[in-house]
């Protein structure tokens, strides 16, 4: 009898619970309607956009919704599952088009226009959304090749092997002599939960930081160096070539070969094929010099080659506050940022502290600002967990995505896409490579192949 009674007791507890206790009539699980309202910035008289590509990510998923725009501008998405997104616009227009659309003739035959929103929320009560398209920065020097994830650690070469390469993708001879290249700083995380130095796309607040005087430009218009590596020359010493690239090595030796250290011990590879050869480099970053300038020791991989041109240190943190890192690497999950540019006074741009930090301390490390206006390319890399995402640091009119490697320590790099090859006056063949401004676009991962193109 005990038994039947506690079987009817259940049995009424089921039958009085609400539909609803079990999810079926939560709204926000249901899929929802979604539209994106595209316009030009200002610069391009704000009109809106018709026929450009709107993108939906997922940032849990990794799931996309993909519409074109409509002749007022619109993109409408149906069915969409809520959750929080990354909207990316882009749109490409040729000179003819462009001519009808803002009435006046390009400087060049093809322009690209790129918008992104970080974070945003999709449900039933948010049904749409605005974003901005900017016209792409046109540069005839390109970030070719990041080699970030390195090689496998007992069989490769682990760190050591990473590179930089760096192309003409013009018609003329363009001198390296000058060139900076910049390792961004910035949040690696979404986490807003502290959103007293934080924008809502999770991305520091630059404009909280110690001293600084600008309000929203000082996000919108500046981006924060770690550190600033600079190609020596006069001005006319180091030349590339149109369809050809200059190869910056973090260290500029054969990692195929058996290496020795700077303590003397002997560096071995197991698998020769998992690395590369980076011996006839262009450039190769040595820190050794630097480094004992200051008072520190030399990092034991940090191996210089003769033969090899060493990259000017131009900035490893405020003097008397200098970085702890004694070499140089790239993040090999991909949570790095890189920008080209050339300024005058470089010396001269003012350094921050992160807007996390409330008093500064013998520990306290400050970034360069460098402004946007001065950046000729730029890429923002990113984790390669679809769950470890990080906010970017790019603008969208200079990249107006990122691209990503499969892993850590698998021998990949990005590298960007071929457009077209043409014939040069001489007879020879050039190609000119993918520049939208959009790294999802632009790049493509691969093996890492210095000098080489996409496979």
């Amino acid at each position: 009898m005990k038994q039947l009674l506690s079987f009817l007791t259940i049995m009424l507890l089921l039958i009085s619970c609400r539909d609803d206790d079990f999810g079926s009539n939560n709204n926000s699980l249901q899929p929802t309607n979604f539209r994106v309202e595209v316009k030009y910035d200002a610069t391009y008289s704000s009109l809106h956009a018709k026929n450009a590509t709107v993108v939906l990510t997922n940032n849990n998923s990794s799931d996309t919704y993909t519409q074109s725009t409509d002749a007022n501008g619109f993109a409408n998405f149906t069915n969409v599952i809520p959750g929080i997104y990354k909207v990316t616009v882009f749109k490409k227009m040729l000179s003819d088009e462009f001519n009808t659309t803002f009435g006046y003739a390009p400087a060049v035959s093809e322009i690209s226009f790129n918008g992104v929103q970080e974070n945003a929320t999709i449900n039933v009560n948010v049904q749409s959304t605005f974003i901005e398209l900017k016209g792409a920065r046109i540069g005839d020097l390109l970030i070719k090749q990041i080699y970030y994830a390195g090689s496998h650690a007992t069989q490769g070469a682990s760190f050591r092997d990473q590179f930089i390469e760096i192309y003409n993708n013009s018609n003329e001879v363009i001198y390296a002599d000058g060139l900076y290249i910049g390792q961004l700083y910035g949040k690696v995380n979404t986490n807003t939960t502290n959103n007293n130095y934080s924008q809502p796309n999770g991305q520091f607040d630059w404009s909280k930081s110690i001293g600084m005087t600008m309000g929203s430009t000082a996000n919108t218009d500046y981006v924060y160096a770690d550190y600033v590596l600079k190609i020596p020359g006069n001005g006319t010493q180091y030349p590339i070539f149109p369809g050809q690239s200059i190869v910056i090595a973090a260290n500029g030796v054969n990692h195929k070969a058996p290496l020795v250290d700077n303590t003397g011990t002997p560096i071995t590879v197991q698998n020769p094929s998992l690395t590369v050869d980076l011996s006839t480099a262009d450039f190769e970053v040595y820190l050794g010099d630097f480094n004992l300038s200051i008072g520190e020791p030399v990092y034991k991989y940090d191996i210089q080659n003769p033969a090899v041109k060493d990259m000017q240190i131009a900035y490893w943190g405020r003097q008397g506050y200098w970085s702890p890192n004694n070499d140089f690497l790239i993040d090999n999950p991909g949570r790095d940022s890189f920008v080209i540019f050339r300024i005058n006074d470089f010396d001269t741009l003012p350094n921050y502290s992160d807007p996390s930090v409330t008093s500064i301390s013998s520990s306290t490390r400050f970034f360069k600002q460098i402004p946007n206006s001065a950046i000729i390319d730029g890429v923002d890399l990113q984790h390669f967990n679809p769950n470890s995402q990080r906010p970017k640091m790019l603008s969208a009119a200079v990249d107006a995505s990122s691209i990503s490697c499969d892993a850590s320590f698998n021998s990949q790099a990005v590298i960007r896409k071929t457009k077209t090859e043409v014939t040069m006056s001489n007879g020879t063949k050039r190609k000119i490579l993918e520049d939208s401004n959009n790294s999802a676009n632009d790049f493509v991962k691969q093996a890492a192949n210095p000098r080489g193109f996409q496979q």
